[in-house]
């Protein structure tokens, strides 16, 4: 899908680089690219097409979240994305809230706080901390990735698009440098991530199971043994010799 993608803006700007005459480069490349050519013509709709593709895919990966709540912690958890909802115990899956309203949200909190910040006041307080008696509990939103997602981001977003349109004649060979830079990066950032994570739940899984085997089985399942209690030979007392 990213080589698709990238193909189809290599012809594109390949089909609008053609009509620019010989004598025109760098900067005025740019400038006099659409002369003598209508505005509106296949590449401008596919352009634009190309690069929406690659600002939904970063929204769609960037917005994918999992909920859990924490029903025995009343304290609140060192996270931005914990927050504490009305307690509803039911064995059905959390559905997170709509995309729109966690954007709105999100562009709220951002326009208040940078208004805040140029006015010299303090950050916003945090949200008032619930007791263990409340009806309410504490939720978390997990970001959860998908690995198509991250691969397709990696090969081709919103940055790359961009790269696309700024290509021309002069730097296409440094652009293209720079997009497998691009690319590069954010593939080994994520795998290198991603194998972090893992790192660590192998480790805590190593830790878990070291302190079971030396403090918690030892206590809950001590080693016993079966001790008899035996009579020398001339001890025994035999009911029919009486």
């Amino acid at each position: 899908m990213g080589a698709t993608l990238h193909f189809l803006h290599l012809c594109v700007r390949v089909s609008q680089i053609r009509a620019v005459p010989d004598s025109d480069l760098g900067w005025e490349d740019m400038y006099r690219e659409g002369e003598g050519q209508s505005w509106l013509d296949w590449t401008v709709p596919v352009s634009f097409l190309l690069v929406v593709a690659s600002v939904l895919n970063a929204v769609y990966l960037f917005s994918r979240i999992r909920l859990y709540r924490m029903h025995h912690n009343p304290e609140p958890v060192s996270s931005p994305n914990a927050a504490f909802v009305s307690a509803q115990l039911d064995f059905e899956p959390l559905v997170p809230p709509p995309l729109l309203s966690r954007i709105y949200a999100a562009s709220w909190f951002t326009f208040i706080s940078a208004w805040r910040f140029l006015l010299g006041m303090g950050p916003l307080p945090p949200k008032p901390v619930l007791h263990a008696k409340t009806s309410r509990v504490q939720e978390l939103s997990v970001w959860n990735p998908g690995e198509l997602d991250l691969r397709l981001f990696a090969i081709y977003s919103p940055a790359h698009a961009l790269l696309w349109m700024a290509t021309t004649s002069a730097n296409w060979m440094l652009t293209l440098f720079i997009m497998g830079m691009l690319s590069a990066q954010l593939r080994y950032m994520t795998v290198a991530f991603e194998t972090l994570l893992k790192d660590k739940e192998i480790i805590a899984a190593e830790v878990m199971s070291e302190y079971n085997t030396g403090f918690v089985y030892p206590r809950v399942f001590p080693v016993r043994k079966d001790v008899a209690v035996m009579t020398h030979e001339s001890e025994m007392v035999n009911v029919w010799e009486d």
